[in-house]
Formats: C-alpha cells, structure tokens, sequence
C-alpha cells in the first residue's frame, strides 16, 4: 500500500524529544555524580626510593631453607642432612607464626622437597612460599652455600624468541 506525502511538508527531525532527553540523562549523571560515596584509600607505607632492596632481612622467627639442584640442604647458612632439617623444623613448629621460605635452585627437583613439605604440614607450618635463584655453576655451588635470594627474585630476563 503506497502512501503519498504532501510535497509541501518537509521532513524534520524533531529537535524537542531529543533535547528532553540529553537533559533527563545529563540530570541522571550529575544525581550519581553527587551521591557516590568516596571510596576510602588503603593506608600504604612504601619504603623510601634509595632503600636497597638487599636491607631487607628475615625476621628471626622465619626459617629460610635453600635446597640446591642436587638436594643439598641449608637451613639458615648452615648446611645440614635431612635429620638436621628435621630437627630445625621441629624446634621452629613450636611457634605457630613461624613463616618457612625456600629459596631453590631452578633445576631444583620435585622428589627434594616432598618429604620437607610432608614434615612442615606434620608439624602444623603451613605459611611458606617460594623464590628461584639463578643457576649457578657447579664449582662455586660446592664450596659456598647458595647466595641468599634478594626481594623480587634473582630470576634473569627473558630473552626475545
């Protein structure tokens, strides 16, 4: 069905509707704008900018256990055998705050650190995280513990592939 338009009317968009509704969305935006409640920071104290991140040490209650890639173990700078752990993480389990560290080697295995998670868990440790040092090389890993891990990691950068 065709209908005919009257060639004298001209086809206008309506200006009216249009204004009423930017104005309903304009008073909209300011209404949110001013009820919104101001969202309160968190009160975070960052260290100085030439603080050196190798200042930070472990609390004394904190028991740091490096494992190397061949399964020698340090507890603190002392390297000890699986009883000596043993015997670390018994004395340590008496604190219930008592946070354990590992710092491993990268080629670190798995089968190393198994019986040391069952024995912490046994004890009731269970706050303990984990940091990679770089690789090292075999000689100076026999002759010196493994250097302690900075903040932030001493994992080197990725190469571009």
């Amino acid at each position: 069905m065709r209908v005919k338009l009257d060639e004298s009317e001209s086809l206008e968009v309506q200006m009216g509707p249009m204004i009423d509704c930017v104005f309903l969305l304009l008073i909209f935006f300011i209404v949110i704008a001013v009820t919104k409640k101001s969202i309160k920071e968190l009160g975070i104290q960052l260290p100085a900018p030439g603080a050196a991140a190798s200042d930070v040490k472990p609390k004394d209650r904190d028991l740091v256990i490096r494992v190397t890639a061949a399964g020698d173990m340090w507890v603190g700078d002392a390297q000890v055998n699986k009883q000596g752990l043993l015997d670390a993480i018994r004395v340590r389990a008496s604190d219930p705050d008592t946070k354990v560290r590992f710092e491993l080697d990268r080629r670190t295995q798995v089968q190393h650190l198994m019986p040391i998670w069952d024995q912490l868990t046994h004890y009731g440790l269970t706050k303990w995280g984990i940091r990679c040092t770089m690789e090292e090389s075999p000689a100076s890993a026999e002759s010196s513990p493994p250097p302690p891990v900075r903040p932030g990691g001493n994992v080197p950068a990725r190469r571009p592939r």
